[in-house]
């Protein structure tokens, strides 16, 4: 269930949409926690869990709306706000928050409509990628032991020899170990490609997700550093490129 908070200073305001948010449940057989708060201020002091979507008035007396989105958006870029306001000259400082969208008072049921089946669009799809990225597990085989272990918390896997070295951060803890199975670079690269990772010499295949610095020839994820081999810089750093570009960056 999402969470819904309205921030409005008029009560008759807060009233509405709640009713416009009973009506969307109604039609889109959704069902919201919804909470209420008066300003900013009254907001900022509720120390409960956080919410999913905000309805925002600029308007409001002490900190107004604005300040209240920028504050905000120093510690959280995931809740989704939409302003309900009068004052529509604030438009254009709403993309510096990332809004999601602006409604005019007095609200209309269907611009309201629009502007939360869009954001509940958006949640979803979140979950989905989150859950699709915690799904994501490889078994290997550690002396007498089976481990399964999350794509996401592989950091790179090093040939030697016969045997691959998974360096695999604990989910739990931080600590990055050495989990050492026989097998082969191709079958492992065949395997995690498909996850964003990538070769970038004979020895060493890279989680993309994980970098944190690419210089001339080596590859930073965190304190590890790693040799880009000459005749797999081209193609390492176009899979670099092509990965960073699917994500937006």
């Amino acid at each position: 269930m999402f969470r819904i908070g309205i921030i409005d200073d008029e009560k008759e305001t807060r009233a509405q949409l709640r009713q416009e948010i009973s009506r969307f449940e109604g039609e889109e057989n959704a069902a919201f926690d919804v909470l209420e708060f008066s300003s900013a201020d009254a907001f900022l002091a509720h120390t409960g869990e956080k919410c999913d979507i905000l309805f925002l008035d600029i308007d409001l007396p002490g900190t107004t709306g604005m300040e209240l989105a920028e504050k905000i958006r120093e510690t959280d870029d995931d809740v989704i706000i939409i302003f309900c306001t009068n004052l529509q000259q604030f438009a254009i400082s709403g993309y510096k928050v990332s809004a999601l969208g602006f409604i005019v008072k007095p609200i209309q049921w269907y611009s309201f409509h629009m502007y939360l089946k869009r954001a509940v669009q958006v949640l979803e799809e979140r979950e989905a990628r989150q859950q699709d990225q915690s799904s994501r597990r490889v078994q290997i085989k550690v002396g007498a032991v089976t481990k399964f272990l999350n794509v996401p918390d592989i950091l790179y896997v090093e040939v030697q020899l016969h045997y691959l070295l998974y360096y695999y951060r604990d989910p739990d803890t931080g600590k990055v170990e050495v989990l050492r199975t026989r097998g082969s670079m191709q079958d492992v690269a065949d395997q995690l490609s498909r996850y964003g990772f990538a070769r970038c010499n004979v020895s060493y295949l890279v989680n993309l997700s994980c970098i944190t610095a690419i210089s001339h020839m080596d590859v930073y994820l965190g304190d590890q550093v790693l040799r880009i081999g000459r005749t797999y810089k081209d193609t390492f750093l176009s899979e670099f490129s092509r990965f960073m570009a699917k994500r937006g960056l």
